[in-house]
């Protein structure tokens, strides 16, 4: 008969066992799982919330990022135009000037020719009084003396040296 004890099932064995078994598993939930559970769900918050401040994060990092090259493509915009602002400006200074410059020689030019002129009048001016006293000179010598062929080119001659002498 021993055999049959050690296969044998002791019922008080076993319901001790269990409530045993219920006792310690209502103790544990009593005392311990309540204190666990507050810590679980602390530490769950807690990585909720770095989830949820990395969420927030990479948010603002896009809408900065987005804020950045838009400002970027405006100042892109920006300087294109300041550029293209400055070089017709540039464009406008330049034909000015040389519209100036074209102006103040044509005056220049213009003067030149007007005081080319006042000198070729003066000139002519005193070429005239040369002849005419040249003409005086030799009308007031040929009354002194007689003209023949040979006297005549002499004066000649010399009308034609004294225009080249005097200034």
């Amino acid at each position: 008969m021993q055999s049959l004890d050690i296969i044998s099932i002791n019922i008080w064995n076993t319901l001790i066992s269990l409530l045993n078994l219920l006792l310690i598993y209502w103790i544990m939930k009593k005392f311990l799982f309540a204190r666990v559970q507050k810590v679980m769900n602390e530490r769950r918050q807690q990585v909720d919330k770095i989830y949820s401040d990395a969420d927030e994060s990479r948010t603002s990092a896009n809408q900065m990022k987005q804020e950045y090259e838009t400002r970027l493509a405006s100042a892109r915009q920006e300087a294109d135009t300041l550029i293209k602002t400055a070089s017709q400006t540039a464009q406008r200074k330049s034909d000015q000037i040389v519209a100036e410059a074209n102006t103040q020689a044509s005056h220049v030019k213009q003067k030149a020719e007007e005081e080319i002129a006042q000198q070729k009048k003066q000139m002519l001016q005193e070429i005239r009084s040369e002849i005419s006293e040249l003409a005086v000179d030799i009308a007031s010598k040929v009354v002194e003396r007689e003209i023949n062929q040979k006297d005549y080119d002499g004066f000649v001659e010399q009308f034609i040296q004294n225009v080249g002498e005097k200034p």
